[in-house]
C-alpha cells in the first residue's frame, strides 16, 4: 500500500510541476476546456445527459472509444472529428509534459541520495 501512495504522491508532484512550469502552464487549462467544450456540446446536441457528455468526451479524448455511445448526427460527427484530431494532440502533450517532470522529480531525488550517500561514505572512511 505504500508503494502505491507514494507513486501518487510523485504523480500529484509532477502535475503540480506542470502547473508551476511556464511552458507548460497552459496545457491543463486548454484540456479542461476541450472537455468542458465537448460535455456542453454532446449535452446539447446528442441530448445526452451531462454524465454521458463528459463521459464520452473523456473516453473520446483518452482514445479509449468503448463504443457505447456515438455521435448520431451529421454535424455531431464532423465535430467529433475536429474534436478527437484538436484534443488527442492536447492531451498528448499534456500527459508527456507531467511524465518528464516525473522522471526529472526522480532523478533529482536519485542524484541527492547519491551525494549523501557519498558524504556517508567520505564521513566513515576519514
Amino acid at each position: 500500500m505504500l508503494p502505491l501512495a507514494l507513486a501518487f504522491r510523485g504523480l500529484a508532484r509532477a502535475v503540480v510541476g506542470v502547473w508551476r512550469d511556464p511552458e507548460t502552464k497552459a496545457l491543463p487549462f486548454v484540456a479542461a476546456a476541450l472537455v468542458l467544450t465537448g460535455t456542453i456540446f454532446y449535452w446539447r446536441f446528442e441530448d445526452w445527459t451531462i454524465i454521458e457528455a463528459l463521459y464520452f468526451s473523456v473516453v473520446t479524448l483518452t482514445t479509449v472509444g468503448y463504443g457505447d455511445l456515438a455521435p448520431t448526427t451529421a454535424g455531431t460527427q464532423i465535430f467529433t472529428i475536429f474534436y478527437i484530431l484538436t484534443g488527442i494532440g492536447v492531451f498528448v502533450a499534456l500527459l508527456a509534459s507531467i511524465a518528464q517532470q516525473y522522471i526529472a522529480q526522480k532523478g533529482e531525488r536519485t542524484s541527492a541520495r547519491e551525494r549523501l550517500s557519498g558524504r556517508r561514505g567520505h564521513g566513515q572512511a576519514g
